[in-house]
Formats: structure tokens, sequence, C-alpha cells
């Protein structure tokens, strides 16, 4: 039963809150119309909770209530005559109350059910003219209690007791009672209600922005995934399978012409050999295992061992402070970084040597990364791979200098918080 009604409500809480706050309404009326009687009032009475025939019915009557209110609040469109039977069921309700009760008993049931579709000036028109109606009829129709009296043995003899010319008036509350104890429960289950539905469309209406912005920037990072990778492909593998077929179209003309074309296949297998360098870099960088299962540095130290393998430029790493887990955006963020700084070293430095440092401080990492090469040219020094770091980095909270003399070698240090800054950017991980 439960799961069904999780089911039948999911994503649906306004329905589910018009149900609940039904059944509870539903239920007083019921406990009401059980234990008070229906006009007019004969004595002696009998409450009709002790009539099995009257209990049966009045409960029927209430379960097939709540069925009509569940059928009105599923999913889907409603149709014309729909929205005609549930007045007429609401106009029964009303009638019927009226007359064995009072209308003010359907306060807390008819506006409640009216709300899921009606707008809230609507429903309060409602409930005045419900309201209306019970101060109307209470003066109209006021409970009434009939004496029936009997023929009696007394004492001193047979005494007979004639009936009341008219029916005495039911002690009555008075008619503010009735305007108070109305108003009252009709705007307990109004406020109630209202403040529910206020509260789950907010919460509705901020968990749809917050999917959209997910899904606004998840498009947003593809594309610029994909924009890096194109500019990565062309750059790298597109160039490299370029002169390969420069290459060997050469080759083939020295073949043709009978000379040498050793030098021109060595030059294809060289090239070859560079993209399929750069093809597994780019695979490895997409999938960062290396911080799964070592500490970054650990990673750092083994990217650099594989750097120097295939640059065949000697390298050097160097670790000051006490290693510590840090935040795993900062960890694949230094990584990035430091692939990035060390790619630039082999294209463009012509470096003999380069040095990877990382430091921990009390509230600061720190990651140097330096080499003796030719320096940074000022056409070079705004280029992409050098701006893509910098904005990694204060993204991440952090700065990134970069020190460079042409002939002297290049210094690029990386400053990052040890925990990342709230109101950072996410980082979008290769």
């Amino acid at each position: 039963m439960v799961g069904w009604f999780r089911r039948y409500f999911a994503g649906r809480p306004v329905a589910q809150v018009v149900v609940v706050l039904t059944a509870l309404n539903l239920f007083t009326v019921l406990a009401f119309t059980l234990l008070v009687p229906a006009r007019p009032l004969e004595v002696p009475t009998l409450l009709p909770w002790q009539d099995p025939a009257q209990t049966a019915w009045r409960l029927g009557a209430a379960l097939a209530l709540m069925g009509v209110v569940v059928w009105a609040v599923r999913p889907g469109q409603r149709g014309a005559w729909e929205f005609a039977l549930l007045i007429l069921i609401g106009v029964a309700v009303v009638a019927w109350l009226s007359q064995n009760y009072l209308p003010f008993l359907a306060l807390g049931l008819i506006p409640v059910v009216a709300r899921y579709w009606m707008p809230l000036w609507a429903v309060l028109l409602i409930v005045l003219g419900l309201g209306a109606l019970s101060v109307w009829w209470a003066q109209r129709e006021p409970l009434q209690i009939t004496f029936e009296i009997v023929l009696s043995q007394g004492p001193q003899g047979n005494t007979a007791w004639g009936a009341l010319p008219t029916p005495a008036e039911y002690p009555n509350l008075s008619l503010a009672f009735f305007i108070f104890i109305g108003f009252l429960y009709s705007g307990y289950a109004l406020l109630t209600l209202e403040l529910l539905i206020r509260e789950v469309r907010a919460r509705e209406e901020l968990e749809r922005t917050r999917r959209e912005l997910e899904q606004t920037s998840r498009q947003a990072g593809i594309l610029e995934e994909r924009q890096r990778l194109a500019r990565e492909i062309h750059d790298t593998l597109a160039q490299g399978f370029a002169s390969i077929v420069v290459q060997l179209e050469a080759a083939e003309m020295a073949s043709e012409n009978e000379t040498s074309a050793a030098h021109y296949l060595e030059q294809a297998r060289q090239a070859a050999r560079e993209g399929l360098s750069e093809a597994r870099r780019m695979v490895w960088a997409l999938r960062p295992e290396i911080l799964e299962n070592t500490s970054l540095p650990e990673a750092l130290q083994r990217l650099l061992q594989r750097w120097q393998q295939e640059s065949g430029i000697s390298a050097e790493f160097t670790l000051t402070g006490d290693p510590r887990p840090l935040h795993p955006e900062l960890e694949v963020g230094l990584l990035r970084v430091a692939q990035e700084a060390l790619t630039n070293i082999r294209k463009h430095a012509r470096a003999r040597h380069a040095t990877l440092t990382l430091s921990y401080l009390d509230d600061l990492v720190l990651m140097d990364v330096q080499d003796d090469g030719v320096g940074l040219l000022p056409p070079t020094s705004g280029s992409f791979g050098l701006r893509s770091m910098r904005e990694r980095v204060e993204a991440l909270g952090g700065q990134m200098t970069v020190e460079s003399e042409p002939g002297l070698g290049t210094t690029l240090a990386v400053s990052l918080p040890l925990y990342p800054q709230p109101s950072m950017q996410e980082v979008k991980t290769l």
C-alpha cells in the first residue's frame, strides 16, 4: 500500500498534500457525524455509531468520497465532464450536511479539494459562500429536539403525559460560535494547504532551476572539452599524420629516382612514434586513474619519469613538507597543470634539464616546474596552454606566476589553498 502510494504520487507532491489533508478533514467530519445525531433529534437519542446500518453507510460514503478525491488528483488532463461531476458531488455533500447538520462542516473538504485546480481568490470566495450559507441555515433551520412522552405507571396510579405541542428548540450554540468554528476550521485547512503548496512549489522550482543549471554547465563543459580536444588533435596527431604523409611521398619519389629513401622513411618512423606518444598521452590524460591508487607526490613522480623517458630530457622531482591528502579537485588540477607544463617544455623549451617541486605548507600547497631552456618569447607568453593553466588554477582559488628570460629558462609557480574555495567554479576534469 505504501509502495503504491509513493508510485501514484511520484513527482506530484501537491496532489499528495491535498489527499492527505482531505483525508484528515474527512475523518473529522466522519467522527462528528457518528457522534452527533442527525436532525431532528429525538429522545431517547440513539447515536449513529450505535446503529450498525448508519455506521456502515457513513463509513462507506467517507471511503467513496476519499476514492473520488484520489481519482480527481490523478495525473493527466481533465475533461469538462469530470469537473462537472466533481462540482455535483461537492454540491451533494453540502446539501446532505445542511439537511442533517450544518453546511460549515463542508468548509474543511470542498475548498481544500478545489484549491488543487482553482486560484486562491476563487477558493476564498467558496469559503465565504459556505460561511454565509452556514449562518443563514443556522438561523432558518436550527437543530431541534423532540420529546416523546409515553404513558407510565406512577406510584400513585396511572399518570398520562402528553407530547409537547411544538418541538422545543434545541439548545443550539450561539451564532457567533458557528461563525468562529466555521471560519477557524476552513482557515486552518486552507492556511495549512497554502503553506504546504507554496513550500512544495518553491522546492520544485529550486530543483528545476538546479537541474537546468547542471544541464547547462554540463553542456558547456562538454562543448569546451570538445573544442580543447579538437585543438589538441589538430596540433599533435593531425600534424604528425601530415608529416608522415609528406615523408612517405618523398620516400616514394626518391625510390622512383633510384636514390636512397632511408632518410625519409626514418623521418616518417620518427613522426609516427611521436604521434603514438601524443595519442597515449592524450588517452592517459583522459583517464586519471593514477590518482585513484596513489598519492599526489607519487603520481607526479610517475608522470615525470614517463615524461623523461618519452622526451629524453633529464628530470628531477623534489618533495618538501609533510604530504597529506588534498581535495580531489586540487590533486587533479595540479596533475593537469604539471602535464601541460611538461608538454610545453618538451615542445618549445629545448631544455636539457627540468625540475618539478611539490611543497606542503600549513594552509597552502605549492608546485614549481622549472627548466633551463630558451625561455618564453613575448609572442608566446600568452599562449593557449598558459592561459588554460592559469584559468584552471584561478578556478581552484589559487595563483599562477611565470618567470622567464630569453636563454635562462622558465619557472612556473602554482599556489593553491589546501581546500578549494566555496565560490570557485566547477573544475572540468579531463
